[in-house]
């Protein structure tokens, strides 16, 4: 199991749309896409038109320009 350090949350994430390969998020008025394999627990998004809460690991945020 990870500790703290290495998972960030984003509150207010619209889930825009889902594929098997990629969820199409707005994350801070940014729109990513995330493979759902990699959602931490804690994740409270999980269909289209969902809002709400976005739990990555603190390398897979950084990869996607969510955080430096």
């Amino acid at each position: 199991m990870m500790d703290g350090a290495d998972r960030i949350a984003f509150p207010d994430v619209e889930l825009l749309g889902a594929s098997g390969i990629v969820l199409r998020c707005r994350v801070d008025g940014k729109i990513v896409g995330v493979p759902p394999l990699r959602l931490l627990p804690g994740t409270t998004i999980a269909r289209a038109g969902d809002l709400g809460t976005l739990v990555l690991e603190r390398d897979m945020a950084r990869r996607l320009g969510l955080v430096e």
